[in-house]
């Protein structure tokens, strides 16, 4: 009832707003190039012939770039989209899948109406650790394990612990009114639903963020088998996430977990980062604190990072980090990878 009620409500704010009025695209992008210690390209953990952990140094680079398109109609309603160009054809979609890049939003009084590659309501108001100024993300386990999420996508393909790949696209509802918000979604098939709330302020001299995030999720066939079981029951997730910052100085702390038929995790997070004008350090840390089931092997896995940035200006940083990883990516091996280079924002 209420997606129906959502998507109503922006046709109709759309067409008593009539033809568009402002219109713009833009386009951005990001590069890198450095070194990699025991990672692919794409800083994902790297294994030798027999499943172990690498531990080679290798070139690493990448270039992207893509658009954001805008507009706005006559009576304020303002609409767009955005897609990086590498992942153009998925943005226009499959008959089967939908599209599964990029997004797609129309925003007014009414709150904000996103599809397409975007986060569920959990994620958004959840969020992931801070503390990440690697290169290459290491593999992006900083990142919150989302089912809602999916893994199917993007970077998140590393993170295929509990991914559904029919999670995504996403139809996701916004709506913030003095630092409280509360979002709704569903994903591709409007059979797993979520929902997410939170509020930001101001404390001391400092700022605060409390989030929290549930997500109702029916069965489906994991991305990876060789992690657990091919088909995961319906289930539910929950989470949680305080933060904040003081001066130059931050932190959050995120909890979550899921439970699938028997199948649970639990999992605890905290991300650290301290600036000291150009220059800023990050860390964080992620345990699994249970794992049961089909899940049992991965208990008690572990990984946390330290990196760190320093602002060349114009849009060039330079960034590094070492991370020991959890020991299931790599043969039961907490592998440590580490990378360094220069990052670009176009």
């Amino acid at each position: 009832m209420k997606k129906v009620l959502f998507a109503s409500s922006a046709l109709a704010a759309l067409a008593i707003g009539g033809a568009a009025s402002a219109q713009g695209i833009s386009l951005f992008g990001t590069a890198r190039l450095g070194l990699g210690y025991g990672i692919n390209n794409d800083g994902t953990v790297r294994t030798d012939d027999d499943g172990g952990p690498s531990d080679d140094l290798r070139a690493v680079s990448r270039v992207r770039f893509g658009v954001n398109m805008t507009g706005e109609t006559n009576s304020g309603i303002t609409f767009g989209a955005t897609i990086r160009a590498d992942n153009a054809v998925r943005g226009n979609g499959d008959t089967t899948n939908g599209q599964s890049a990029g997004e797609v939003f129309v925003s007014g009084s009414f709150g904000t109406l996103t599809f397409g590659d975007t986060n569920a309501a959990d994620e958004q108001w959840v969020g992931d650790l801070i503390g990440d100024y690697s290169l290459t993300g290491l593999g992006d386990y900083d990142e919150t394990t989302f089912l809602s999420n999916g893994g199917a996508f993007g970077s998140d393909t590393a993170n295929n612990f509990f991914a559904d790949p029919e999670a995504r696209p996403t139809v996701r509802y916004d709506f913030e009114i003095a630092g409280f918000g509360l979002s709704v979604s569903a994903n591709r098939d409007l059979n797993s639903y979520g929902v997410g709330g939170g509020y930001a302020g101001n404390f001391g001299g400092g700022t605060f963020n409390v989030g929290l995030g549930y997500y109702d999720y029916e069965e489906f066939d994991i991305i990876d088998a060789d992690v657990q079981d091919a088909i995961v029951p319906g289930g539910k997730q929950y989470s949680a996430v305080i933060g904040g910052t003081f001066g130059d100085y931050g932190a959050n702390v995120i909890y979550t977990n899921a439970d699938s038929d028997g199948d649970s995790f639990d999992t605890l997070g905290v991300g650290l980062t301290a600036g000291f004008g150009d220059f800023s350090l990050g860390g964080w840390y992620r345990q699994i604190l249970s794992a049961d089931g089909d899940l049992a092997d991965v208990d008690g896995d572990q990984a946390y990072a330290l990196t760190g940035q320093y602002d060349l200006g114009g849009g060039a940083t330079v960034n590094g980090g070492i991370q020991k990883n959890y020991e299931f990516l790599s043969n039961d091996d907490s592998a440590t990878t580490a990378d360094f280079g220069i990052s670009m924002a176009f």
